[in-house]
């Protein structure tokens, strides 16, 4: 028999307060490192109106800050959104992947498939799939440079001073935003954007205001296109990175304040935020391990960390064409932003202890990088794990027999 929850956890858990001192503030900025730059790429490479990402984003912000009582993190679905931004998708197409997306995060959680599929996607599939949209996303940095330059609205020009930037870009996040855990890179973004529109420079003519939210049916004819090229090739990152890590990241942050956290019941809120994202018209999240550990680093101790990035990214949607400011970041800024993120992705394989999963883990994101195809990546890594497994388990026969013989 089931043992029962004691009473006194159920009291203290429903006695759990959100607070929203410096520290939640904080917190807050943590992970606008991956949230904002993939957000941008989001609106340039694929249309989407940024007054809506922010808005509906910032809605799973809040309500998981008032669920769960920890920061857990909303960031946009990084493979997605890498193979979204590279093969320019549109909206509607996203829109609909958002939406059977959560579908299938409901059904894996309600139906408990969720710790079945563990053992399919393998830490090696998960680290490769992982270096690969590291290497995706750093390409995209540099191509950004080199493409627009310093500004998106303006021709491309001075690409000497434009990489000068970068690098200088690069150093200062180093040094104060890693080092020194300063979260400098929200103080760099509203100085440019100050001095970039005090210099007469006006937001994109291309990008007027849009409404927050936009009512998208799913189109059934996306449905093997999104599952092939998206939904395949997340699902392993979303299990291993969204569900399980992100699970075992909050209790160990916060042990005491974490008994809502749990696999399940972050499958479920994925899936219902981005099923109802989908029919909203937006792009799908996740709760990924790597944005709860930046606003642990940053000092977020409560939901009151992801209310406060919640409430300011809705502030920043509703208020007529503050959203388009967003075109205003000079491009080194936002280009030494993705570096970063996809320099974290990459790193992630040092977690590996075995050459056997890091030659795995290798192949996959080699391929996936140089097809932009996760799915073949996939399955490429898929196939060679298992025949290293059987070579292995053959090699240990043989020796066994010679050694009785």
């Amino acid at each position: 028999m089931a043992q029962k929850k004691p009473l006194y956890l159920e009291i203290e858990t429903s006695r759990l307060r959100n607070t929203f001192g410096w520290s939640e503030w904080s917190g807050a900025v943590g992970d606008l490192g991956t949230l904002l730059p993939l957000g941008f790429a989001l609106v340039v490479f694929n249309g989407f109106p940024p007054e809506r990402l922010f808005f509906l984003w910032g809605v799973v912000y809040i309500l998981s800050g008032w669920y769960y009582k920890v920061p857990v993190s909303v960031q946009p679905l990084k493979a997605m959104a890498v193979i979204a931004i590279s093969m320019g998708f549109s909206t509607e197409l996203l829109a609909s992947t958002s939406f059977f997306y959560g579908l299938l995060m409901i059904l894996l959680a309600l139906t408990g498939i969720i710790r079945w599929l563990q053992k399919w996607f393998s830490p090696a599939l998960v680290r490769g799939v992982q270096l690969g949209i590291g290497l995706i996303l750093a390409q995209k940095a540099v191509q950004l440079v080199l493409e627009k330059g310093l500004l998106l609205q303006l021709p491309r020009a001075h690409l000497f001073l434009s990489v000068g930037l970068l690098v200088a870009v690069l150093m200062v996040l180093w040094v104060f935003q890693f080092r020194k855990k300063i979260p400098v890179v929200l103080i760099l973004i509203v100085i440019s954007v100050a001095v970039v529109a005090l210099s007469g420079v006006r937001p994109h003519p291309d990008h007027p205001g849009h409404s927050p939210v936009q009512l998208t049916l799913p189109e059934l004819s996306f449905l093997w296109m999104a599952l092939i090229y998206l939904m395949l090739p997340q699902l392993p990152l979303t299990l291993g990175n969204a569900v399980f890590a992100a699970s075992d990241a909050c209790h160990a942050f916060w042990k005491q304040r974490s008994r809502r956290v749990n696999p399940t019941r972050l499958a479920l809120s994925i899936g219902i935020s981005d099923a109802a994202i989908g029919l909203l018209g937006g792009f799908p999240i996740c709760h990924g391990a790597g944005g709860i550990g930046a606003h642990a680093q940053f000092g977020g101790k409560t939901g009151g960390t992801t209310i406060i990035m919640g409430g300011l990214l809705v502030l920043v949607a509703l208020i007529p064409s503050t959203a388009s400011l967003l075109f205003l970041i000079p491009v080194p800024i936002l280009s030494a932003m993705l570096i970063f993120d996809s320099w974290r992705m990459m790193t992630l394989i040092q977690k590996l202890s075995h050459r056997r999963e890091m030659g795995v883990a290798l192949v996959v994101g080699l391929v996936s990088f140089l097809t932009r195809n996760l799915s073949i990546a996939l399955l490429i890594g898929f196939v060679l794990e298992r025949a290293w497994n059987y070579y292995a388990k053959r090699v240990s026969i043989v020796s066994q027999e010679s050694h009785h013989d």
